[in-house]
């Protein structure tokens, strides 16, 4: 009875066979659903996969939810409640840095099936995984610290802003780039297992594309992070949702928005200069 459906989650479905050169020229749009379609299977397993990593987060992010609801005398306060919070995200923290090399992989093999290229699921996963794992730390923990930052920022010019209207602006300019800077993770790890360039390029290049592309780029973002909450709200007391398509459909979603950025961007300048040289280098 399961055997066609295993067979399909292994080998994909024999009625949407890989796409072929005339599909590429459909748009961006429709190639996304495509895609999706053709790896539907492949994005499932990959899911179940990756959120082995995240495993310790979610696990954090329960148990704190489960000692609240079973104490809600612990959030009576604005203190509490600060204090919390802050607790929570700094436990946090660490669990980001045992999903970092992970995320690197992960968005190797998204990445390439987005663009409709080969790649193995776990094999190809190992690989980008070794190859980028120290970067991949560093950015999960400057995430982290950003997150902290962020939040500790907008808690003190939330309590200012009831004696000063200026705290109020500041609290809602740190909102927006902290806004921002989450549409910025939509192209980093993306970037980081496509081009080879330093993290602080990496970053530097991010926070370009997101404002030159930022209405399309915001759109984006809340459409995978609208997928997400829905997910993860249902993943609270059932939480097989989240090991099904919480993570590697959302960024299904914003890897295919950063393959196509990076075409507009950045790929053509390159095929353009590596034809320069060599035109440049011929005899």
């Amino acid at each position: 009875m399961f055997g066609g459906f295993f067979n399909r989650m292994y080998y994909g479905n024999p009625n949407k066979p890989d796409l072929k050169k005339e599909d590429m020229k459909e748009g961006p749009i429709k190639l996304f659903f495509i895609v999706l379609q053709v790896r539907f299977w492949k994005l499932i397993q990959l899911n179940l996969l990756y959120s082995i990593f995240w495993i310790p987060a979610f696990a954090v992010t329960y148990m704190n939810l489960m000692a609240v609801s079973q104490s809600p005398e612990v959030l009576q306060s604005s203190g509490n409640i600060q204090s919390f919070l802050f607790t929570m995200l700094l436990m946090l923290v660490p669990c980001m840095l045992i999903a970092g090399p992970a995320t690197a992989g992960t968005s190797y093999v998204i990445r390439n099936w987005a663009r409709d290229e080969h790649a193995w699921l776990w094999s190809d996963f190992k690989d980008a995984w070794k190859q980028n794992w120290k970067e991949s730390l560093l950015i999960m923990l400057i995430n982290g610290i950003a997150l902290l930052v962020f939040y500790v920022n907008i808690t003190f010019y939330t309590v200012q802003a009831q004696q000063n209207l200026l705290f109020t602006v500041l609290r809602y300019l740190i909102m927006v780039i902290g806004i921002i800077y989450a549409m910025m993770n939509m192209f980093i790890f993306p970037m980081l297992v496509t081009y080879k360039l330093k993290v602080r390029e990496i970053f530097k290049n991010a926070i370009i594309f997101t404002m030159a592309e930022l209405p399309r780029a915001f759109v984006i973002f809340l459409l995978a992070f609208l997928l997400f909450g829905v997910v993860f709200y249902y993943s609270i007391p059932f939480i097989l949702p989240f090991f099904i398509i919480g993570l590697t459909f959302p960024m299904f979603i914003t890897i295919s928005f950063a393959n196509w950025v990076f075409e507009k961007y950045l790929n053509k300048r390159l095929r353009e200069e590596n034809e320069e040289i060599e035109t440049n280098e011929a005899p």
